[in-house]
């Protein structure tokens, strides 16, 4: 069995992806992870107008996905509100955290990733080789290793990033809660993929992904290239989706993009679902 962990703030440039990345992951044969922010004024300091759109757009997610079967369970982590997303991003970090068999395998992802072929042998991921395997080693910065995909069992989690039976919720506070600037979710952007280079850089499988003498993945469509229907293939591994997700220009190519990949599908939920989720923004 395996899991991908995603995450979200409510920000609609991204929560709106999640059940359509727990489809897919669904289809895959893989469960779905979620973390987003507690939405109550306990936590999260906005007006009562703030805290009530961040309850609509969570119980409408959290209802949706129930009433169609998806496979994907949601955790709450507490934040300040101005590091939510440096939060949200490192939370993917310690899925491991959970009450999860050791064996379990765990895969980190993006939101607004949405993924098409995923196999042990796409990953190159051996569960008997106890260290993290990195797939796209090749596409971030010196010093980072990419959110999509880090793979390994619960218990090489566990180890790798040395989490001695804390919770997921104490892990991101020692991580995060001490540090203090401007624009937070900016100088911080590369927090999750420093943080996962820095525990597992001498003891990890690196599987380069990049497409010759670029920072592009392959086999991956980009939804800043023009020219990305030229990917779409038996091999394509995943597509970095349109955002906003529900305008009508980006909508149109994320179901342009589905049917090309599985044309007899019915995707008449995923239609009602585009509309419903207009009308609570």
């Amino acid at each position: 069995m395996a899991k991908a962990v995603i995450s979200s703030t409510y920000d609609d440039n991204y929560f709106y992806f999640i059940p359509l990345v727990a489809w897919l992951w669904n289809r895959l044969g893989v469960d779905v992870i979620c973390f987003v922010p507690e939405h109550s004024g306990r936590y999260f300091k906005g007006t009562s107008e703030q805290i009530e759109e961040r309850k609509k757009r969570y119980y409408f997610i959290t209802q949706f996905c129930e009433q169609h079967g998806l496979n994907v369970n949601f955790y709450k982590f507490k934040s300040p509100e101005h590091k939510e997303a440096t939060y949200a991003q490192c939370s993917r970090l310690y899925g491991a955290c959970l009450d999860l068999p050791e064996d379990e395998v765990l895969i980190t992802s993006d939101v607004d990733m949405g993924v098409f072929l995923l196999s042990m042998a796409t990953f190159k991921f051996n569960p008997y080789q106890n260290n993290l395997t990195v797939f796209g080693s090749d596409l971030v910065p010196e010093g980072q290793f990419p959110m999509c995909y880090a793979t390994g069992t619960v218990k090489e989690w566990r180890i790798a990033m040395k989490l001695d039976n804390k919770t997921y919720q104490q892990c991101l506070d020692e991580l995060l809660g001490e540090i203090e600037c401007d624009h937070m979710r900016g100088n911080y952007w590369g927090k999750d993929q420093q943080t996962l280079w820095e525990n597992i850089k001498d003891n990890a499988t690196l599987i380069p992904r990049a497409r010759p003498g670029t920072q592009f993945a392959a086999n991956r469509v980009d939804r800043d290239d023009i020219n990305w229907r030229a990917y779409v293939n038996d091999d394509l591994v995943d597509a970095h989706l349109w955002r906003p997700g529900y305008t009508d220009e980006n909508f149109a190519n994320i179901m342009e993009l589905l049917t090309m990949k599985y044309p007899n599908e019915d995707f008449t939920w995923l239609r009602t679902y585009n509309e419903q989720y207009k009308k609570i923004l």
